[in-house]
């Protein structure tokens, strides 16, 4: 026999209670993408440090724009990528997109 959970004044079967925490939790799509380019920049500031960044001129105006190294921009794609893995895998965390 199943035990029932009892929640919010209502009964829940294990087997319920478990496939609700195994649902996907959809976040917006811009927030999502933020975190996840948040986490992956400090990883890639504290693998490079100061060889992070380099200022080009910007095609676009008379103004200066920071970008990532080569191998900064290379290892930052590898991080997101992780970072969002993580999200998805572990926390069952989804952009709204997905």
């Amino acid at each position: 026999m199943m035990a029932k959970i009892h929640v919010n004044n209502s009964d829940y079967s294990e087997e319920e209670m478990y496939q609700d925490l195994m649902e996907k939790i959809h976040v917006n799509n811009s927030d999502y993408m933020e975190f996840i380019d948040d986490i992956a920049t400090q990883i890639t500031i504290q693998r490079f440090g100061e060889d992070t960044h380099v200022e080009i001129q910007d095609g676009l105006s008379d103004g200066m724009v920071t970008i990532f190294t080569d191998d900064a921009q290379d290892f930052y794609n590898e991080q997101y990528d992780w970072v969002e893995t993580m999200l998805n895998r572990t926390l069952k965390v989804y952009s709204d997109e997905q």
